[in-house]
């Protein structure tokens, strides 16, 4: 491919429980194409799944309500500073506040992560197929911050119809190497590229990224692919976990660092 092209979706509404997202976004881009790749903001397909959990406005009382969907939403704390939680989320996504969002959204609201983002993204490429005779590939994005960079970028949650990850291993390069190691997050490089159309305030929540595949194809998605496991994971262990860890490790006299 000689490049590819990343298309803002304008005019979708405001999203509310039950919409047909689909719908919202064939409307909004009738010039969408065969092998045109979909990423979406989770948020609108948190909202169009009901993915809501109802808070006050104000005063304590909000604060305590958020305190209670956080651990609801938390299968294992990660690291705590101040106010600030890292989490891991029962999809297996380590994230600040299990993903948990009050922007773009009434205040008496929080938006959680969709349940399922592989699911969802699986529903909508089938939809647009049976609905509107396109063979599209799906992701769906959200944003999140990465250990040892300041800045956040847009991730990929969930998807269909991509391969999200390229595996180079036992490629040889232009000197002769053997790629060993080498795995590149197509579907995580796609939702960030998609994020510098799309926005944080611009009410943009789809965009299409047009050229860079030339058919699509069913791959396992995002959590069984790019969700590492705790075993091949070097930095699985939250802040307490680590300092137990060691303290266990002293006691028995174990002599590994």
């Amino acid at each position: 491919m000689d490049g590819f092209s990343v298309l803002p979706v304008r005019g979708i509404p405001e999203v509310r429980p039950g919409d047909d997202i689909v719908g919202l976004i064939a409307e909004a881009a009738p010039w969408l194409a065969d092998n045109d790749i979909l990423v979406v903001t989770s948020k609108i397909v948190s909202k169009a799944e009901g993915q809501l959990a109802d808070v006050p406005t104000a005063g304590p009382e909000r604060e305590a309500a958020r305190e209670e969907v956080l651990r609801s939403e938390t299968a294992r704390i990660v690291a705590t500073r101040g106010q600030t939680r890292i989490v891991q989320t029962h999809h297996g996504f380590v994230m600040a506040s299990a993903g948990i969002d009050n922007s773009n959204v009434d205040r008496s609201q929080l938006v959680l992560l969709p349940k399922d983002p592989d699911g969802s993204a699986r529903s909508l490429r089938a939809a647009f197929r049976e609905r509107h005779g396109l063979d599209v590939a799906v992701i769906i994005s959200d944003t999140a911050g990465r250990p040892w960079r300041n800045g956040l970028v847009d991730m990929a949650l969930g998807c269909a119809g991509i391969a999200p990850l390229r595996d180079h291993r036992g490629e040889i390069d232009p000197h002769g190497n053997e790629l060993q190691i080498t795995q590149m997050a197509v579907a995580d490089e796609i939702a960030a590229a998609a994020e510098l159309v799309k926005g944080k305030v611009d009410r943009v929540p789809v965009a299409v990224v047009r050229g860079l595949i030339t058919r699509t194809t069913d791959a396992a998605g995002i959590v069984p692919t790019l969700v590492r496991d705790a075993a091949s994971d070097l930095f699985s262990l939250g802040t307490a976990e680590a300092i137990e860890l060691g303290r266990d490790t002293a006691r028995s006299g174990d002599p590994r660092p």
